[in-house]
């Protein structure tokens, strides 16, 4: 699970930060961007693929996390969603030739709009992407990126 550092530290929780600490912190974290153009973030927040994706050809770095978020999606209409769809295939695609990670979270901002498991998996299937592939790249990626992090 990913959330926003609020001071409190929970196991079992991957803190979102802006930055990377200036000191070693006793908590997992993943540095997080909606800047194309941040060098330091371990994954980029992807709002809009169609406008992001020629600039990502050229600046996307191998090993980043591009993430997109359900959250949006939730507010579209039916032609927007299909579009949407589209853009996740797209990304997917983008992904596995930049090498790159494929994010797909929930972009929940209260327990009330978090997705299931099950929910992701069924996004997943409708993208044509297999989600036992999908989670597991994905939790090598989380690890390899955790495991650079030094915490006291």
């Amino acid at each position: 699970m990913g959330a926003p550092f609020d001071g409190k530290i929970s196991e079992g929780v991957i803190y979102r930060l802006k930055k990377t600490p200036d000191t070693p912190v006793k908590y997992q974290y993943l540095v997080v961007s909606e800047d194309i153009e941040n060098g330091r973030a371990d994954m980029l927040m992807i709002s809009n693929f169609r406008r992001a994706k020629d600039h990502l050809k050229k600046k996307a770095r191998k090993g980043i996390g591009l993430e997109v978020m359900v959250a949006p999606a939730r507010k579209m209409d039916a032609i927007g969603v299909a579009k949407w769809f589209e853009d996740l295939r797209d990304l997917y695609s983008f992904c596995h030739s930049s090498r790159c990670q494929f994010v797909l979270s929930s972009g929940a901002n209260s327990m009330n709009e978090m997705v299931s498991g099950p929910c992701l998996d069924a996004i997943l299937k409708n993208c044509g992407i297999d989600p036992q592939e999908h989670w597991d790249e994905m939790n090598e990626w989380l690890e390899s990126r955790l495991s650079r992090r030094v915490s006291i």
